[in-house]
């Protein structure tokens, strides 16, 4: 770990190589930091000085002394105003409870995190939303509040920064989503990245489906300048990096803001990066290695446009059990809404011995797999597995999930209950679970066509869509549990999956205890 002497590859595929678990690897990194100092972990939310804007908390479960309650002008449907800005704040990584532990208040959010460490950050850069002056604002979990951190009409910085997407024009309002690195390498060192973005995508997940409630669309945005909107935010991306920005725009006239594809960035970019780390974090700090591959993902003017790579052959066996899977979609009623589900979500920790509906398994998948709303990155470059442990019509095995025409192909077959527990480092969450659900990439593959950045990108689908498969899987009557930590090469070789395939996420749903 922290090596950071030239290399050949690129530095996403260096960091991800450098960043897998094996049993051999964890027992040295056990040897070398057996304790973790709990009393020294990080706050996991930011508290900033400055004029406190309330937000309003009409429609959240949130409760206020009548002293506290505020309003602010409303604004016509279809534009942002400060309820539906803070909804959406909210019901994407707002405060859900609060409840005292071992270690103090803890604060769980409407987003899951993994160890609980909510490395994500929201700004919303306001333009035109009535009650509040023109600027950009960081967002307050503790009081659901607004500080702003800089004054003015963020218009022309958001254009320029988001090569003069359609989207910025029609919008009265942005949010913005940022990485803190140390709040996950804290606990999880050189990996706390991949954790970090994998827990940003939970937060964009909610704040895509949960927009629409409100009749408006949130369009994320992962390509943009990086140093105008670290400028704009006041941030250090060797400790804090934006990671998306979200233009919120009417449902009505979503449609006719074209999506453009994503843009590559310099592939040779991570040498100038790695002097300016080497420069500034500290030898053996795990934020090095982070801090070389986030700045090696930046964006400048200078960027092209480049298009979607399709997905390689599967690779399946000849004689492999085709499934079809075209079951519907998990759905929710006007009368009870996907936010309620957002705002009662919970990770399961445990699951009972008892096998999942297959037609309840299939409906999640598509809903979260099967988004057409152009709100993922890369879509065309994850590929998704299924490993089928307790299944009611589908035999033991790993499948590979394909979406045109939906179906599933069968890989291996067998039992793999005690595999699973294994490759999941032995978490509870893999005993008794029915199914595991499996997202990768041909990084070799993405890296080569669209430069480092797509690392970050990839890794934010992933968690975007491991939202959306965990919302819907709660909607059907399972419990669910996303995870980062996992024997990344030896679930290839155990699952069948190709070895060019780099595993990085896994979702494990069941029957809740």
């Amino acid at each position: 770990m922290n090596r950071l002497a030239p290399f050949e590859s690129s530095i996403a595929e260096r960091y991800h190589e450098e960043t897998k678990y094996s049993e051999a690897g964890l027992r040295r990194e056990a040897a070398e930091r057996p304790n973790i100092d709990w009393s020294a972990q990080p706050v996991p939310f930011r508290t900033l000085e400055g004029e406190r804007l309330l937000l309003p908390a009409e429609g959240l479960p949130i409760r206020r002394k009548d002293e506290h309650q505020v309003s602010y002008p409303a604004a016509p449907d279809g534009k942002v105003d400060a309820a539906r800005l803070a909804r959406l704040l909210w019901y994407a990584n707002g405060c859900t409870r609060i409840e005292r532990m071992a270690g103090g208040m803890h604060h769980f959010r409407a987003a899951p995190s993994a160890g609980a460490m909510y490395p994500t950050e929201l700004y919303a850069a306001i333009r035109d939303v009535p009650g509040f002056a023109p600027g950009i604002y960081s967002y307050q979990i503790l009081d659901h509040s607004l500080v702003q951190v800089r004054a003015g009409d963020p218009y022309e910085g958001l254009r320029a920064a988001t090569f003069g997407h359609p989207a910025i024009e029609e919008t009265g309002a942005v949010i913005i989503l940022s990485g803190m690195w140390f709040r996950s390498s804290w606990r999880y060192r050189e990996r706390g990245y991949r954790r970090a973005l994998l827990d940003s995508g939970h937060v964009l997940g909610n704040l895509v489906v949960s927009a629409p409630v409100d009749g408006l669309v949130a369009l994320p945005l992962g390509c943009f300048r990086d140093e105008l909107v670290e400028n704009m935010l006041g941030v250090d991306p060797v400790i804090e990096g934006p990671l998306a920005v979200v233009p919120l725009v009417a449902e009505s006239g979503a449609a006719e803001i074209p999506r453009v594809p994503p843009r590559r960035s310099d592939v040779v970019e991570w040498r100038r990066a790695l002097g300016r780390v080497e420069e500034r974090v500290p030898e053996g700090a795990p934020e090095r290695m982070i801090a070389a591959l986030h700045l090696a993902g930046r964006l400048d003017a200078e960027a092209d446009t480049v298009s979607g790579d399709a997905s390689v052959a599967a690779g399946a066996p000849a004689d492999a059990l085709v499934i079809g899977a075209d079951v519907g979609r998990t759905f929710w009623q006007s009368d009870d809404p996907i936010t309620a589900t957002i705002a009662a979500r919970r990770s399961t920790r445990q699951f009972r011995s008892a096998p999942i509906p297959k037609d309840a398994l299939l409906r999640a998948l598509a809903f979260a797999t099967g988004s057409s709303d152009g709100s993922l990155f890369v879509p065309e470059l994850l590929r998704t597995y299924v490993v089928s442990l307790g299944v009611v019509g589908l035999p033991p095995g790993s499948y590979l999930h394909e979406t045109e025409p939906a179906r599933l192909v069968e890989l291996s077959r067998g039992r793999l209950d005690d595999a699973m527990v294994h490759l999941g480092l032995g978490q509870e969450i893999f005993v008794h679970a029915g199914a595991v659900v499996i997202h990768t990439v041909d990084l070799t593959r993405a890296v080569a066509r669209h430069g480092d950045r797509i690392y970050r990108l990839l890794n934010l689908d992933a968690g975007h869509i491991g939202e959306r498969l965990n919302l819907a899987a709660l909607r059907e009557g399972l419990g669910v549990s996303g995870c980062g930590g996992y024997y990344d090469d030896e679930m290839n070789r155990v699952l069948a999956i190709p070895e060019s395939q780099a595993v990085i996420y896994l979702t494990s749903l069941g029957i809740r205890a």
